[in-house]
């Protein structure tokens, strides 16, 4: 059976959305070959998450973000998509945390068991909760500083037990200590004060100059802008300069203006020579003529027999057209067998 160009296109078109819609949904953390469930948090702040991040069930991918939401009082909705087959007690908690230095984000869902009866559904709405930066890479150290708030206060007090065990043997001796260093003490107040005081006057001066820094700094700033742009617009200059490649454009200018040149002078040779042939052809004609060789020259050199030939012919010519004046019967014979009789006119101007 042969299949027709329509149903291939139609086969083709089918295939191409197929994969289109499957892509999309796999970028975003769906999978249509799998059954999942829709579960849903909302929070105060969620760090950068974004789809389609891992859901996770200690360290174990199970899930996906699908959606990240801004609602209208700024808190933030979050879509999950888990498997459908994992059964969530009702104290689930979803944790926002970091998953690596990189600042990616993940949840990660914070449960004691998979639950056996009364479990969360799908569509139901978990609690939520973000873990910090170094919390995320730490953990929960508060009984760790605990256990060592206690060992410090231990040893404090048995380093004050032995220093007042000390000084009821040398008492004397420790009072004067004591005394040299309130003395100190009191020097290092006054001094202290001094330097405030010092410091709240020249709190003004300071800010001042801080502003003039912050101010040349700023116009060091735009003059390497200024720069930077006159140095960019130089270097593009050049690049087009470059590019144009003027010295070859010019070459072939002036060579094409010197093959012009040369064809033009070539031109005005070719028209010379032949003016001096043709100037040449005129003095050998003259000259046939000034030697009496050709009709010009008897013609030039008979001119009395012509003028009297021309005047013999233009009498003639003005006989007959005197005759067919007068006699123009003789001329037209339409009726008449035969012309009649020429009768010579009396004034006839004719030669005798």
């Amino acid at each position: 059976m042969k299949i027709s160009n329509e149903v291939r296109v139609a086969l083709l078109a089918l295939v191409a959305i197929f994969v289109f819609v499957y892509g999309f949904n796999f970028l975003k953390g769906k999978d249509l070959f799998k059954r999942t469930g829709t579960y849903y948090i909302v929070y105060k702040q969620v760090d950068g998450l974004a789809p389609p991040a891992p859901v996770t069930v200690n360290g174990v991918q199970v899930g996906s973000v699908i959606d990240v939401q801004l609602l209208n009082d700024l808190d933030i909705f979050v879509e999950l998509s888990l498997d459908r087959d994992l059964k969530l007690p009702q104290n689930t908690v979803a944790d926002i945390h970091t998953m690596s230095p990189l600042g990616d984000k993940g949840v990660r869902l914070l449960i004691d068991r998979l639950c056996t009866s009364n479990c969360i559904q799908s569509g139901d709405t978990l609690r939520g909760k973000l873990t910090d930066f170094v919390t995320s890479f730490t953990g929960d150290m508060s009984a760790t500083i605990d256990e060592g708030k206690e060992a410090v206060s231990s040893a404090i007090s048995a380093a004050i037990d032995s220093m007042n065990v000390k000084f009821s043997d040398e008492g004397e001796a420790i009072g004067e200590s004591f005394s040299d260093l309130q003395g100190i003490l009191k020097n290092l107040n006054r001094s202290t004060r001094k330097l405030d005081k010092l410091l709240d006057g020249s709190t003004d001066n300071i800010a001042s100059t801080i502003s003039n820094l912050e101010s040349a700094t700023s116009n060091l700033k735009s003059t390497k802008d200024q720069l930077d742009r006159v140095l960019a617009s130089a270097e593009t200059f050049t690049s087009d300069l470059g590019k144009l490649d003027l010295k070859n454009k010019l070459d072939k200018t002036v060579d094409g203006i010197d093959g012009a040149l040369d064809g033009t002078v070539e031109k005005v040779k070719s028209t010379l020579d032949k003016a001096d042939r043709a100037i040449a052809g005129v003095d050998e004609i003259l000259a046939k003529v000034k030697d009496g060789g050709g009709s010009i020259s008897q013609l030039l050199s008979d001119e009395a027999a012509l003028y009297n030939n021309i005047n013999e012919a233009t009498l003639d010519m003005q006989l007959l057209m005197q005759d067919i004046r007068l006699n123009p019967k003789r001329y037209v014979r339409l009726f008449r067998p035969k012309s009649p009789k020429y009768e010579k006119p009396e004034d006839d101007p004719g030669r005798q």
